[in-house]
């Protein structure tokens, strides 16, 4: 065996030595990715829990049963505070699971998304109101499934076909 045969064979042993340390670090920083992201899931998670949270217990706090019968008769029984006071609770609720769906929480589950729109419309006033919400407007930042999402719900609980406002 010549000189540059043993030089070759040496080259080719050593790249592949080196080939392998990077094929392996690439496996251990996948595995790290994997563990950030989890991490990242689980702080927008318990973010979004906790926003949403503080504001159910601060729409709690403004309801009562004359609040609640006025909500379950519809729009025509609210005054203008009590309709600030509606938009104010779904602005950033909304927002919220519209963020949660383009990060796609929990893997965009239909289940979780409905049940969520379905608290926003249980009552007629807030179906009444919905669709000329701000956020409901064609070219919104609202995630054109979640927008599926709504208008499937909607149509369920209401009867009526979710028509965006212009």
């Amino acid at each position: 065996m010549e000189l540059i045969e043993i030089a070759q064979l040496v080259t080719g042993i050593a790249t592949l030595i080196v080939a392998s340390v990077l094929i392996w670090q690439m496996f251990i920083q996948k595995r790290t990715l994997d563990i950030a992201h989890r991490d990242a899931d689980s702080s927008i998670s318990l973010d979004a829990i906790s926003h949403r949270a503080n504001l159910n217990m601060w729409f709690s706090d403004k309801c009562d049963q004359e609040f609640i019968d006025k909500l379950n008769n519809g729009l025509d029984s609210l005054n203008n505070k009590d309709k600030e006071i509606i938009t104010t609770w779904l602005m950033p609720s909304i927002t919220i699971l519209n963020t949660e769906y383009r990060l796609g929480r929990l893997d965009r589950s239909p289940f979780y998304y409905k049940a969520s729109i379905r608290r926003f419309l249980r009552y007629k006033a807030f179906q009444e109101i919905f669709p000329s919400m701000p956020f409901m407007k064609p070219g919104t930042a609202l995630h054109p499934n979640l927008v599926s999402l709504i208008k499937e719900v909607y149509l369920d609980i209401s009867g009526k076909k979710f028509e965006l406002s212009s």
